[in-house]
């Protein structure tokens, strides 16, 4: 009687693609582009290091679109959610991701000291911020007002996730919010 010999595992192509991108957000957040590798990514993602250039061609296609992917919330948010509801439901994401979180805004922006990744986070906030939200405003200065509304937010997660500020990091979600939404009615209405 003949045993049938046993198959190779199949691969997920894209569970193993999904598994690359996860490793490398979380790899620029902690690390930035210049203390990462490919080999790192690979090692993180639990494949070999050739499927990094089988899936993107190189390191740099994706670390951008690692970065890209991270940015979605922000895009449907800023056109979706009523714009009274905007500030609270943008800092809520920040805080319920946090800064330390590869996928999250801030998490990104404090791993852009790469040309490559600080294009593709200014990307990204242009879309979310200035040609999607900025229209949806009255008044002068649209574009910087909507912006600066991301800068808060940012700024939020970055000193209260990965900085630690102490009153940051004490103040409670609805303390927060309270001053977060009087900034921001400035800044969505221009008054």
């Amino acid at each position: 009687m003949e045993t049938a010999e046993p198959r190779a595992r199949r691969r997920d192509a894209a569970a193993t693609r999904e598994a690359l991108l996860a490793a490398a957000r979380t790899l620029l957040a902690e690390h930035g582009v210049e203390g990462t590798s490919t080999r790192d990514v690979a090692a993180a993602a639990g494949v070999n290091q050739a499927l990094v250039y089988r899936y993107f061609g190189s390191k740099e296609k994706l670390f951008a679109e690692a970065a890209g992917r991270g940015l979605e919330a922000a895009d449907s948010m800023t056109v979706e959610t009523p714009l009274a509801n905007l500030p609270r439901a943008l800092l809520d994401r920040a805080l319920d991701v946090g800064a330390d979180h590869p996928s999250h805004l801030s998490g990104l922006v404090t791993a852009a000291n790469d040309d490559m990744i600080r294009a593709v986070v200014r990307e990204r906030i242009e879309r979310a911020f200035d040609e999607q939200l900025a229209p949806r405003l009255t008044g002068a200065d649209r574009e910087l007002r909507a912006e600066l509304l991301a800068a808060v937010i940012t700024g939020i997660a970055v000193l209260r996730g990965k900085v630690g500020t102490r009153a940051l990091t004490a103040a409670d979600r609805d303390t927060i919010g309270e001053y977060v939404d009087r900034i921001a009615a400035v800044l969505l209405t221009g008054r």
